[in-house]
């Protein structure tokens, strides 16, 4: 079968103090999955500054054995927020530091702005390239907004936003965080009349990855997976510290963006519905609400303009990223073969 070309979107901080590691994660689930061929990755301000997510980003595919994969620099700020009061909010949490590298940062692998680096290989390869959208959507919105044609081009946008069966209550009490940082990024991309399919926090929060998944990754023979394993015990630590009062950090943390990139490797983790999708744009205590209407509602629902994941097979999904982030030992070869 031919690998199915995707183009990951991202804001990664795996390997950075008090940097979410599920980008990092999820770009290392994409890289090992034969079915797919990840063209390269273009980095967006989000969990970490465009900055640091480049120079994460240079560092993890140097750790997967790729080290020559494109890594693009794109948007540094949203459309329209102003970063700096979301970054008051990651400071406000117990025991949180900054997630700024010390020392040298690496840049991106070309000048070429992550934007127009998209726009290229959606004409290089019209309707074959997928976009994978782990971070705010401000790169996808910026591309469509430069040409007319790359929301045709691309095969489908895949977004980690929103929630299709309740509030998502991550960044805010209806929000997630990357509609919050840039809804109007967003509400581009699910206006564009693109093929988009959606998995929000509703099914993200239902994968975890605990203490007992990081001791297995630090018991394998692999250094990825090993160097993985003692980020996901960090990573614990501090969500433990910075939570006390969420019993599910005490062992474990979420798999949002993982479950994104399988979700698209294998549809059938989850259960699909068409919504007519809509983002809040004007009241700021809702600003980020991302409104999936499947049709339920006693008021006539919009065109449908997204596939929306509404149930996930858990237990299926721990076995695909366990059996891609911590493989199996390679057999040792028969004497005299």
């Amino acid at each position: 079968m031919t690998p199915r070309k995707v183009i990951i979107d991202t804001d990664p901080g795996l390997g950075e103090p008090g940097s979410d590691i599920d980008d990092g994660l999820a770009i290392a689930l994409a890289l090992r999955a034969p079915e797919l061929d990840v063209l390269g990755l273009t980095i967006v301000n989000g969990n970490v500054s465009l900055a640091t997510g480049v120079h994460v980003a240079r560092n993890l595919i140097d750790r997967l054995g790729v080290p020559d994969l494109p890594v693009l620099a794109g948007a540094d700020a949203p459309l329209v927020r102003d970063m700096a009061p979301v970054r008051a909010l990651f400071d406000a949490v117990p025991g949180h530091t900054s997630s700024s590298p010390t020392g040298e940062l690496r840049g991106p692998s070309s000048g070429l702005h992550a934007v127009d680096w998209m726009i290229e290989q959606a004409e290089q390869f019209p309707g074959e390239v997928s976009v994978i959208a782990i971070g705010p959507m401000t790169n996808i919105a910026l591309a469509i907004q430069k040409s007319e044609t790359f929301a045709a081009n691309v095969a489908e946008f895949v977004l980690m936003a929103g929630s299709a069966t309740t509030y998502a209550q991550n960044i805010t009490v209806v929000g997630d965080f990357n509609a919050y940082v840039d809804p109007e990024a967003l509400d581009i991309v699910v206006r564009s009349g693109a093929r988009i399919t959606m998995v929000g926090l509703d099914q993200t929060s239902k994968v975890l990855l605990t203490r007992d998944d990081a001791d297995r990754m630090l018991a394998s023979a692999d250094p990825f997976s090993q160097w993985a394993g003692e980020c996901t015990h960090a990573w614990i630590d501090y969500l433990a510290r910075a939570f006390p009062k969420r019993p599910e950090h005490s062992s474990g943390c979420f798999l949002h963006d993982p479950l994104v990139v399988a979700a698209h490797l294998d549809p059938a983790l989850c259960e699909w519905d068409s919504a007519h999708v809509e983002v809040e744009l004007v009241s700021e205590l809702a600003r980020g609400l991302v409104v999936a209407d499947r049709g339920l509602s006693l008021t006539v629902p919009g065109a449908p303009n997204a596939t929306v994941a509404t149930e996930t097979d858990v237990d299926a999904f721990r076995r695909l990223f366990l059996s891609r982030i911590t493989p199996p030992p390679s057999p040792s070869p028969v004497p005299g073969t």
